[in-house]
């Protein structure tokens, strides 16, 4: 039986984490080894995993953030297949002995995934991630995933919490880039697709928690995250993906970060994601002969707007709502929100 290294990172999770450990322990694959790296927690996350003793190895760090922490964890490892877990998710008993299996059938597959359910607290909110995410069936339907790295472009559909890596393919790819402060799962995801097979059992194997103390819902640091993940995997990788891709997610990205400027009155910097969500959308026009006026549009309207005051935006804003509601009734338009 091949060890597996399972490295859950954590960070004032003490509410968490005993339950993501003892899942581990629950597995019916017995040859694994627990490191949990504590990133600078400040409540008592050390006392509540002091009963689990010599069954974990247990690292504390100064708070470094979650890729800095996967990677203590990934240079601890002695196995050969390497699993990941936050520390509010939890597993399914047969999770290790299903992937194990799998892995030893395909051995071109650096990384392996599974679907998971959503909760938050005891409600379930959805039985199935995967059935959500815009490429869920494909990757439940393939083996291994054709078109990995372009459908990563669009959408992170790999839940952190279900994969399975060979370490060896770690030396190629490279370890988490702690330099991101959100989507460095992602930008792992991607180095791993240009480098290995990408696989999906289609199993739901693991529980993600939701809760407000999720790094997503923090949405300037994330649109500026998946801007640099983008432009890496575009340097790097011309030929994995379609440049349309890119410029598509770039145009919108840009859009929406533009827009949390000028809501700060940060005039300069709204213009110039303006400028460049509209360069990336015009050479996404010019390539795929697409008409999406009025997404474009709204990042046309940056530019002007940027060179106005706040004040001054905001009251016509306020006035074009209004107006809308005016006439809705006569008109039968939906009132602007």
């Amino acid at each position: 039986m091949r060890l597996v290294s399972v490295v859950i990172p954590t960070h004032n999770s003490a509410t968490f984490i005993a339950e993501a450990v003892q899942s581990v322990r629950a597995q019916t694959y017995r040859n694994y080894e627990i490191i949990v790296v504590d990133d600078g927690s400040r409540d008592n996350t050390r006392e509540v995993l002091e009963p689990f003793g010599d069954h974990i190895t247990y690292l504390y760090q100064d708070n470094r953030g979650v890729a800095a922490a996967r990677n203590a964890g990934i240079k601890l490892a002695e196995g050969e297949l390497i699993c990941l877990l936050d520390a509010d998710d939890n597993w399914a008993s047969n999770k290790l002995e299903l992937q194990t299996a799998f892995m030893a059938e395909q051995p071109g597959v650096g990384l392996l995934f599974s679907d998971a359910e959503e909760t938050e607290g005891t409600k379930i909110q959805k039985r199935s991630i995967l059935s959500t995410m815009k490429f869920g069936a494909e990757a439940l339907s393939q083996r291994p995933f054709k078109k990995a790295f372009s459908r990563l472009i669009e959408e992170n559909f790999i839940p952190t919490s279900t994969v399975m890596i060979r370490k060896a393919c770690l030396s190629t790819a490279g370890l988490f880039d702690e330099e991101l402060q959100n989507a460095e799962d992602r930008d792992m995801w991607l180095r791993l697709a240009a480098c290995s097979e990408v696989a999906c059992l289609p199993e739901v194997l693991a529980r993600k928690q939701s809760h407000g103390a999720n790094i997503s819902s923090r949405t300037e640091v994330a649109l500026r995250s998946r801007i640099k993940v983008w432009d890496k995997a575009r340097r790097q990788w011309p030929a994995l993906a379609p440049a349309m891709v890119y410029q598509r997610m770039l145009a919108g990205a840009y859009e929406e970060l533009g827009y949390i400027h000028l809501t700060r009155g940060e005039s300069r910097a709204a213009r110039q994601c303006g400028i460049a969500s509209l360069r990336n959308a015009l050479q996404y026009v010019r390539g795929t002969g697409s008409r999406h006026t009025d997404r474009w549009a709204l990042s046309l309207g940056l530019v002007p707007l940027s060179l106005l005051p706040w004040p001054l935006v905001r009251s016509l804003w306020r006035a074009r709502n209004y107006a809308f509601r005016r006439s809705a009734p006569a008109t039968g338009a939906t009132p602007a929100r």
